[in-house]
């Protein structure tokens, strides 16, 4: 019986890729190229350009994009800067304009004050006739009326203007103004008059706003008065109270 042939099993070598199959491929087709292989190395070729052409727009494009926002940080700072410098500025203005306000306001009442002052001694006649001729000598400094007669005679009879008198002595303007009050209603032939003090627009807006204060008050039987240039002075029996503003006085009418 012949010996049997023994057979030698070679174990397959095992393939390590490391990245260099491809490349030696890609080395070979170059080096040995057919139609084929050139066409499909110009298309790699060709989309290399076209990537390497879009890739640097994108990175100009990104560039630019860099630029416009370095641009804008730059004038925001700007803006933060100038912001923070006008904010300072208005401040210094808003300052000044307090300034200037409270300084307004002490030379208003300064203003007001004098023109007060320089009326001490008048008195505001309301409803005397107009060209009315007194049997004894008036003795005043001088007086007028306010306001144009116009050419309609039958609103002059109707509704004279009124006068300002200006009273030589103080102390008699006073006594004017105290028996007007106790004789009321004052009577001059058949024409009733009223007489009061001659303050400033700006005093008789203050007392105004005393108004329905004083009627509640008078309702409720209490004396009411002014004290200049405009405090509410409430007597209830021997009792006098004196107020500053409207609120308080109304604060008090409200409680009675």
């Amino acid at each position: 019986m012949p010996p049997k042939k023994q057979v030698s099993m070679k174990k397959p070598t095992e393939e390590i890729d490391d990245g260099t199959h491809e490349s030696n491929m890609l080395a070979e087709l170059a080096a040995n190229p057919s139609t084929e292989t050139a066409a499909v190395l110009a298309a790699i070729g060709e989309m290399s350009q076209k990537m390497d052409v879009r890739f640097n727009s994108l990175d100009a494009t990104l560039k630019a994009n860099q630029a416009t926002l370095d641009e804008h940080e730059t004038r925001l700072s700007d803006v933060e800067h100038a912001s923070s410098a006008h904010d300072g500025r208005l401040s210094a203005v808003e300052q000044q304009v307090k300034r200037l306000e409270d300084a307004n306001k002490a030379l208003l009442e300064k203003v007001i004050d004098l023109e007060a002052r320089s009326r001490r001694q008048n008195i505001k006649i309301v409803g005397l006739p107009e060209n009315r001729n007194f049997s004894k000598p008036v003795e005043v400094d001088r007086a007028h009326r306010l306001g144009s007669l116009g050419s309609a005679t039958a609103t002059a009879a109707n509704k004279p203007r009124v006068m300002i008198a200006k009273i030589h002595s103080y102390r008699v303007k006073d006594s004017i103004i105290k028996m007007s009050m106790e004789r009321s209603p004052l009577m001059y032939q058949g024409h009733r008059i009223h007489i009061f003090p001659d303050f400033p627009a700006e005093i008789m807006k203050r007392r105004q706003l005393f108004e329905d204060t004083r009627r509640k008050l008078k309702a409720a039987g209490l004396r009411t008065g002014f004290i200049y240039p405009a405090r509410l002075r409430v007597t209830r029996g021997n009792e006098t109270s004196t107020f500053n503003t409207p609120e308080e006085a109304k604060f008090f009418a409200d409680n009675l």
